[in-house]
């Protein structure tokens, strides 16, 4: 976290954060979530406790509140609207559009989604390569970017 706060009032946000981010590593997903919640009501301008709130629905199986929360916090990301400042910006990005790549590529594994209208699936798989790529793209060490990228190479008859 930055160590010099601009306003005020994202100390008390900063450290009910990181209080959140151990209640999550704790397991008390829930209560992480609450958490999470408080921080943003705080201030709604902040997309890592967005980007934390996306990856618990992710985690859980929620994944149109996953998709919701990850796009919001990569859309602040894009803004300018970096919070944290212990990380290098290319790094956040990445994580960002990483997991945005793995929401997307979950909900086409869903249901809903793999019976539903094949271009629905096609697009949904296509802009998950095109983050996963983006991921890697601003990190390259981004592993998991990397290989879920090169796992949806789509043939030329597969692209909608």
């Amino acid at each position: 976290m930055s160590e010099e706060i601009a306003e005020p009032h994202l100390q008390e946000l900063q450290d009910l954060f990181l209080v959140a981010l151990e209640t999550r590593r704790r397991g008390d997903v829930d209560k992480a979530i609450e958490l999470l919640g408080q921080v943003l009501r705080g201030d709604p301008r902040l997309a890592e406790p967005r980007l934390e709130l996306g990856r618990i629905h992710l985690d859980t199986g929620r994944l149109e509140e996953a998709e919701e929360q990850t796009r919001e916090g990569l859309r602040v990301l894009l803004s300018g609207g970096q919070w944290i400042e212990d990380l290098a910006e290319e790094v956040v990005l990445s994580v960002a559009h990483g997991q945005l790549g793995e929401v997307l590529r979950r909900r086409a594994e869903s249901d809903e989604v793999l019976f539903g209208p094949p271009e629905d699936f096609k697009a949904m798989l296509k802009e998950s390569k095109l983050h996963f790529d983006r991921a890697h793209e601003l990190d390259p060490s981004n592993d998991h970017a990397q290989y879920f990228g090169l796992q949806l190479e789509l043939k030329p008859s597969d692209e909608a």
